[in-house]
């Protein structure tokens, strides 16, 4: 299975317009993971905005692609014990941080959703 293209936000229903500020990476939690909502009505689009280095980070759609859940179930805490992947609490799928493939678990093979994003400064923006 092929990853899917990145969603581009402002195409999305409740999505925020190109060049929203999404999180400045030095205020992310020290275990790096944030949730990120938004509204528009009865519209709601979860996101997954995770660290995963000094000046880097991945962003995708907060949505197994199993049982169409969001990843975290009551924090904003994405990492498996080994801080390594990003976890499902629902079934406990495995999701390679960089490319968002999942590794173990009951949709192994398939993908997150990533989200089109640029980095500048610290600070990730929709793109």
């Amino acid at each position: 299975m092929q990853p899917p293209c990145p969603l581009e936000l402002e195409d999305a229903p409740a999505g925020p317009p190109k060049g929203t500020l999404l999180a400045k990476l030095d205020e992310l939690p020290p275990h790096g993971g944030k949730e990120l909502v938004f509204r528009d009505g009865h519209m709601v689009l979860r996101l997954i905005v995770q660290r995963t280095g000094y000046e880097s980070a991945v962003v995708y759609e907060n949505r197994c692609p199993h049982a169409g859940t969001p990843l975290n179930m009551f924090d904003d805490k994405f990492l498996d014990i080994t801080g390594r992947r990003l976890i499902c609490r629902t079934h406990g799928a495995l999701f390679e941080m960089e490319s968002g493939k999942c590794v173990r678990g009951p949709c192994k093979g398939d993908y997150l959703r990533p989200v089109a994003v640029t980095i500048e400064d610290g600070a990730v923006y929709s793109a």
